[in-house]
């Protein structure tokens, strides 16, 4: 799916000319993506943006608030309902969800558990468990558990899911030097012949992107590599696989923001350990007064969180190489 699918979104977002509006609808679609696993990053993002005023969250108070109205969302496609017994209500709300890949193909209806009735009585099934085995569920490329013993807090889970990032030619390791700093995401060897594949043992010396990670982050490493990945597949370093946009010219706040909020996403919906503390994104995000700089790119966040669950999920086959160029 292109970036180009979630530019309307972006567009929405940034037209909104009450500031604390934004901030609120930016707190819901992020709270949605990262609560819908069983929903694409687009499609979540989609209802979200119908959702807002039939939900009535600018009337909410906190980020705390807006996470405790998606609790008591059930949405399902029409015909879903259908299969379980249900039929929609008469003045039902319709939520409808295109086909990024086919621009021509009707939108699919979908529609909240009140706005259902049953043809028999009957309860509705729980949703919990579906959306469980979603973050569980892990793809055909799925890495064997190389990171195991990184972190004693690693489960195999976990360091399969890091095992992934080979496909793309990357490689983390701690970094023992006495900067303060969490990490440094590096394009150090990258591919220099077009249609090359990455190297099947990766080492600091052949790896195309070195992720080197602060010892002192401990089990936050995980979401550390992630934020790496962010700086990735947000563009803030080549994609040797395609042909590269030309660089933005970013404020490294920017940077760093638009790089967490595509891991944080992407953690959200696979299920992994999350970020203890706050972070540069997670402190914006929850001003309620200010929504995020004009410079945050959502579109190519949301973009890249699809991008990163799919490679830590399993999904993603190893890259070629292609004319890629430094932008600059």
């Amino acid at each position: 799916m292109s970036q180009a699918s979630y530019a309307a979104i972006h567009d929405m977002l940034a037209a909104e000319p009450d500031t604390e509006k934004r901030s609120r609808l930016e707190q819901f679609v992020f709270a949605a993506v990262c609560a819908w696993p069983h929903y694409s990053v687009l499609h979540a993002t989609q209802a979200a943006i119908q959702l807002a005023a039939p939900m009535r969250i600018f009337e909410l108070q906190s980020f705390a608030g807006v996470k405790h109205a998606l609790t008591h969302v059930d949405m399902r496609s029409a015909l879903e309902w259908d299969v379980l017994g249900f039929h929609a209500a008469e003045n039902a709300l319709p939520i409808l969800l295109s086909d990024a890949n086919d621009p021509f193909a009707p939108p699919t209806l979908h529609l909240l558990s009140h706005d259902v009735v049953p043809y028999q009585p009957g309860p509705i099934p729980s949703r919990d468990s579906q959306i469980a085995q979603w973050r569980r569920r892990r793809g055909p490329f799925h890495a064997q558990p190389t990171y195991v013993g990184f972190h004693r807090t690693f489960n195999e889970d976990t360091a399969r899911m890091l095992g992934n990032i080979a496909q793309i030619g990357a490689l983390a390791t701690w970094e023992n030097t006495l900067v303060d700093a969490a990490s440094w995401a590096e394009l150090r060897h990258p591919p220099v012949i077009t249609g090359d594949a990455p190297p099947e043992i990766l080492t600091e010396d052949n790896a195309w992107y070195h992720f080197r990670i602060g010892k002192h982050l401990g089990r936050d490493a995980f979401a550390e590599i992630v934020l790496c990945l962010g700086n990735v597949f947000c563009q803030h370093l080549p994609q040797v696989w395609q042909t590269h946009l030309p660089a933005r010219d970013l404020d490294s706040t920017t940077v760093l923001m638009e790089a967490e909020a595509a891991g944080t996403i992407a953690i959200a919906r696979l299920g992994g350990p999350s970020r203890r503390g706050t972070s540069f994104f997670g402190d914006a995000l929850l001003d309620d007064a200010h929504p995020l700089p004009e410079s945050f790119r959502f579109d190519i966040v949301l973009h890249a969180a699809c991008q990163i669950q799919d490679l830590l999920g399993g999904d993603t086959p190893a890259v070629t190489s292609t004319a890629w160029s430094s932008g600059h």
